[in-house]
């Protein structure tokens, strides 16, 4: 699983873009046992969290800790209680649509990672009905070029399912793909600092006999 650490840490990334957009990832193998040993034990965390099917509660718990609790909480404005039958989706996310993901001042929903960017917002699905503290990366957040967290709403908006709202199951697996996404990017220095040292001192083409 070291390529799963290494191709989402972000100096990765920063480095090899122009070779990523080729699909050509360059992954250095360190010569240290005990340095692979740990690149593979953060990269399988890291690929757990991409596995839609896999279950990382544990996973979560353990990099984010409480902080998880306090984002993508579905309530009404009115904070009167959520009932499945107000969760229409009237927001369009479709498409060129910039979907409804309003800024707010942080408060005391969880903690905060310097990783999750600079500010938080709210996602509406329709007037009276929204997601609390989203952090601004998180939900800007791409994987193969397509905004995760727009993607996956836009494809639930209320037209494309006879009026039907988002089931309370719906709402929980969104909060999930959340707290996925905001502990990768809270990985992300440590992601760094394990692609580094792999770096320092890794296996070349003359160790491997490649010509």
């Amino acid at each position: 699983m070291q390529d799963a650490l290494q191709l989402y840490a972000p100096q990765f990334e920063a480095d090899h873009k122009d070779s990523l957009a080729q699909d050509w990832a360059r992954i250095p193998i360190p010569k240290d046992q005990a340095v692979l040993a740990d690149v593979v034990e953060l990269g399988d965390k890291a690929g757990r969290l991409l596995d839609p099917i896999a279950n990382v509660r544990n996973t979560i718990r353990e990099i984010l800790g409480s902080d998880a609790r306090g984002l993508a909480i579905a309530a009404r404005l009115d904070e009167s209680k959520l009932s499945e039958s107000a969760m229409v989706m009237s927001r369009s996310y479709y498409g060129a649509a910039r979907g409804d993901w309003r800024e707010r001042i942080q408060d005391a929903l969880g903690g905060w990672r310097e990783s999750w960017g600079s500010s938080t917002g709210d996602l509406f699905i329709n007037d009276e009905v929204c997601f609390k503290n989203v952090p601004e990366r998180v939900w800007r957040y791409e994987l193969g070029g397509y905004p995760v967290l727009k993607k996956w709403l836009s494809y639930r908006h209320s037209e494309r399912r006879s009026g039907g709202p988002l089931t309370l199951a719906e709402a929980d697996h969104f909060r999930s793909m959340v707290q996925r996404l905001a502990a990768l990017l809270a990985l992300g220095p440590e992601l760094d600092a394990a692609y580094e040292g792999a770096s320092a001192d890794c296996l070349i083409a003359e160790d491997l006999a490649v010509r």
